[in-house]
């Protein structure tokens, strides 16, 4: 599946991974920005792993569950904690990461005196500062790609997963680089890192200056304050309507497709579903 290694340390490591660990990286310094006035929140690096960790599986237990090349059960000569509990041991479905990470939150924020809601909105920015940084990855080597396209398609090099089905459909040669395809991680990389920033904003707005979210610009006037899970509900709500479209111009094949559907657009309206109702009886309250 990754078909660019990088030499990392005297190992051998795919381009992929590679990223991850840099989103990773990142990430944790998100969270430092957006828990720098939470004086409560004390064991910042092991919550901060935590967290990531339990996030990881989350993204590959949904590829296990729902990409046409998966399974939940582990091929035979994989033990079932390799399979399960190895976060680099199979592909990632980012959608899964964003799902469970209220589950991987809470887990993290135990102990530290923090709400569930507060600490939701704390882990957002970071959350999608790390998912970016995992489709620039998707980028790289090449998979997750969008339909072919001449006005607005990139050609990806050989050995990546667009030349490998092209070459299976007889539309390139052997050798011969891809042809365009719509650079749908590019674009979602980009969408991902936007909320990644509003987030941050909205956070850091409501801890350094006790402004509520309704102040902020990009907030919309109906919003409650940061703190009470409000800015995750959106966040998640946007993106949930953002990939709902793009995934119309997705062309990879390892997609689970249902009822004329991507796995990921059915996703799309149970979460946007959620997140609006939450968000409504939050505005009531």
């Amino acid at each position: 599946m990754y078909p660019h290694n990088v030499e990392l340390l005297g190992r051998s490591v795919s381009i992929w991974n590679t990223v991850f660990l840099a989103a990773a990286f990142a990430g944790c310094l998100t969270l430092r920005a957006s828990t720098a006035a939470e004086p409560r929140l004390n064991f910042f690096v092991v919550r901060c792993l935590v967290s990531l960790y339990l996030i990881v599986l989350g993204g590959q237990l949904f590829a296990y569950a729902f990409d046409a090349n998966t399974a939940l059960r582990p091929p035979y000569e994989i033990g079932y904690a390799a399979y399960y509990l190895n976060p680099l041991a199979g592909p990632k479905t980012l959608y899964g990461a964003i799902v469970l990470a209220p589950v991987a939150v809470w887990v993290a924020k135990l102990g530290s005196g923090v709400g569930f809601a507060r600490a939701l909105d704390l882990w957002t920015p970071a959350l999608f500062t790390v998912v970016a940084g995992a489709r620039i990855g998707c980028f790289l080597q090449g998979c997750c790609y969008g339909v072919r396209s001449d006005l607005l398609g990139m050609s990806f090099p050989v050995g990546s997963p667009v030349y490998y089905e092209q070459l299976r459909a007889g539309l390139i040669s052997a050798g011969s680089p891809s042809l365009g395809v719509v650079p749908t991680q590019a674009i979602e990389a980009v969408m991902l890192a936007l909320i990644a920033a509003v987030s941050l904003k909205l956070v850091r707005d409501e801890a350094t200056r006790g402004r509520p979210v309704a102040e902020t610009p990009l907030a919309g006037a109906a919003w409650p304050s940061a703190g009470d899970g409000a800015v995750f509900g959106a966040a998640i709500a946007v993106y949930s309507v953002f990939r709902f479209a793009i995934e119309f111009v997705r062309g990879d094949v390892e997609r689970g497709i249902y009822h004329g559907l991507a796995t990921s657009q059915w996703i799309a309206i149970l979460v946007l579903a959620s997140s609006l109702v939450a968000l409504r009886r939050r505005v009531r309250t």
